[in-house]
């Protein structure tokens, strides 16, 4: 006899679980115990899903991306002035969210370690964004929109590194500079050109 069909509301409650435990305290605080107890579900159920809580993150990181991208699935298929826009009001809200604050500084703690959620995070969310990122950006450079000589990957290690260090290292504590603003600035400065608030 087949046995129980799984409940989608159990493995959201779960990987939500794991995902704020693993934002507050890293690989660490997501223990099989804590997620049932936080989730409100059973060992077992976690258990009957995955194997280790890497893979109980991983796949957390994955419904969460999905969840919070609901809709912005073919992103990629845009413009570079609409991924710009795009990016500068994603980026502006993240600056100011805790939790996501939090959880990039879980993920950078982990390094790149092999493990699946490093994997998961470079494998599958990270390098397909930042190839296609680079692709829209050697299309602008091809239509003379930003300087042939700018190197793509540069641009963006450039553009990772400004924000990383706001995420991580100021927080809260950050310069009194409007986020939107502030991602803005770096844009330009990296080698896009704004245009009537539009990037190109």
């Amino acid at each position: 006899m087949a046995g129980r069909p799984r409940s989608a509301d159990v493995d959201r409650r779960l990987q939500r679980a794991a995902l704020s435990l693993f934002a507050e305290g890293g690989r660490a605080a997501v223990s099989f115990d804590q997620v049932a107890r936080r989730a409100g579900a059973s060992r077992t159920a976690i258990y009957r899903r995955w194997d280790t809580r890497e893979e109980l993150v991983a796949s957390a990181l994955l419904a969460f991306r999905a969840e919070s991208e609901a809709g912005l699935e073919d992103w990629a298929d845009g413009t570079l002035e609409e991924i710009l826009d795009l990016f500068v009001a994603r980026a502006a809200t993240a600056l100011e969210d805790e939790f996501a604050r939090n959880l990039l500084r879980q993920l950078v703690a982990l390094g790149p370690d092999g493990s699946a959620i490093t994997q998961t995070y470079l494998v599958e969310m990270f390098a397909p964004r930042r190839g296609a990122f680079a692709a829209r950006i050697r299309e602008a450079q091809d239509d003379g929109q930003i300087d042939p000589a700018l190197d793509p990957e540069l641009m963006q290690d450039l553009l990772a590194g400004a924000l990383i260090q706001r995420l991580l290292l100021w927080g809260d504590l950050a310069p009194d500079t409007d986020p939107k603003s502030y991602i803005e600035a770096v844009l330009e400065t990296v080698g896009f050109r704004c245009r009537a608030g539009h990037y190109g």
